[in-house]
Order: C-alpha cells, then structure tokens, then sequence
C-alpha cells in the first residue's frame, strides 16, 4: 500500500484546470513550481509537508481524459511500484486521485533530464567519459527492470533524469509493459519515440527486452555525436 492513510480534502476548484504554486495536493505536497508539461501531464516541484522533502508531482491533464490515459498512469505506477527502490530508477512514493484528478508523486530528480543537459552542452554533446558514465547507470537500471520482467519500450534522453549528483535514472515507465502481458496495442500500432525506437516497435511487431538496448544505443550514439 503506497498511500499514507491519510484523509485527504477536495482539491479547490482550480487545480482540476493546472495546478497554481501554494495548491496543496492530497493534504500533504506543497506546490513549489512547474517542471514541465507533456501531453497527458503536468509536472510541479512540490515539497512534502509530511516527510519534509522535496517530490515531483505529476497531475494527469483531465482536458479530454479517456480510460486510455488513465490506464497508462496507472501502468507507469505499477511498472515503477513493481521496481521498488533502485539506485539508476527513478522512486515513486505516492498514487492517488481527487475528485477525478489523478496525479503521481516520484522523488525531485534536481538535475533535469539528459535530454536538457544535451540541449545545454556545447554542440549537444557530451564527453566521452560523461556519456559513458551515464549509459552505465542506464544498463544497471535496466537490467533490475530486466529482471522484473518489465520492457520500458521509451527509452530516450527526455526520460532519464539526473539527481542532484549527476546520477542517472531511469523514469516515465508509462509504456512499460511486462514480458508476460497482453499486448495492449494493436498489431501494427507504432508506440514510442521515433528517433530512439527498434525496427520491430516501429513495424508493430513484438517488443522483447532488446527494443530497450536499442534505445539505448540510439542514446549513447546522440550523447557522443550530437544528433540523434
């Protein structure tokens, strides 16, 4: 059980909208400041009043939200709860929903992602021995994921993050899937990032541990060359 048994009050009415610095979520995290925005989510800076520590805290958009959406935060979490602690992936501390606002609280990855740190080296490159440090982390996040049966299917600079350290994590498992499930796509259906996908998920076909390695030196080929 990942929630804190807590009661929790209804969020006031704004925060169904995108969620405003001092909002306070599930009676305990704090909004501090937005760390960005995707497509299905809305990510903030928050401080846990609770255990006095800085969190990420992920609102899932619920402008047009469909049982798709809710579904792949809900695999993020249960890929990322199965995990557990890890050194090279990123926790998740919290799962919860108000009022039809899901959202998903991770720890506060202070260094941002890979794919910032490239967009800020000079010629979106970094040093061999920099990028050879981080592509080490990943396999060791990965072959813990491995392990557990789960295939993160969208490995990329975007979801990896740094921690304050420098230490790299993986994160954002939202199209996770274990070795052992249904497929949840159907067949012919493109899902992942492009520049970073194996040819058999970008035909469709059956995704197997490998299509992560792949990803994974399409990575190490962008942090050495510059481009993907």
């Amino acid at each position: 059980e990942i929630r804190a048994g807590l009661e929790r009050p209804v969020l006031p009415s704004g925060v169904a909208r995108g969620l405003a610095p001092d909002s306070l979520v599930g009676g305990r995290y704090a909004l501090e400041k937005p760390l960005g925005e995707g497509a299905k989510k809305r990510v903030y800076q928050a401080h846990d009043t609770l255990l006095d520590r800085e969190v990420a805290v992920a609102l899932l958009k619920t402008e047009g939200l469909d049982e798709s959406a809710r579904a792949r935060l809900h695999r993020e979490a249960e890929a990322m709860a199965r995990l557990g602690a890890h050194a090279h992936i990123v926790t998740l501390y919290d799962l919860d929903e108000e009022s039809g606002q899901p959202y998903m609280v991770t720890e506060y990855m202070a260094g941002g992602s890979v794919e910032e740190l490239l967009a800020q080296a000079p010629d979106h490159r970094l040093p061999l021995e920099r990028a050879l440090e981080i592509a080490k982390q990943i396999c060791l996040g990965l072959q813990f994921a491995h392990l557990q049966g789960i295939v993160h299917r969208d490995l990329r600079p975007g979801n990896v993050w740094l921690a304050a350290n420098g230490v790299a994590k993986i994160g954002d498992f939202g199209l996770a899937l274990p070795l052992d499930a249904h497929r949840l796509t159907q067949e012919g259906m493109m899902v992942g990032t492009g520049s970073y996908m194996s040819p058999e998920q970008a035909t469709g076909g059956q995704v197997t541990l490998r299509a992560d390695l792949y990803a994974l030196g399409c990575m190490l080929y962008e942090m050495v060359a510059g481009r993907p």
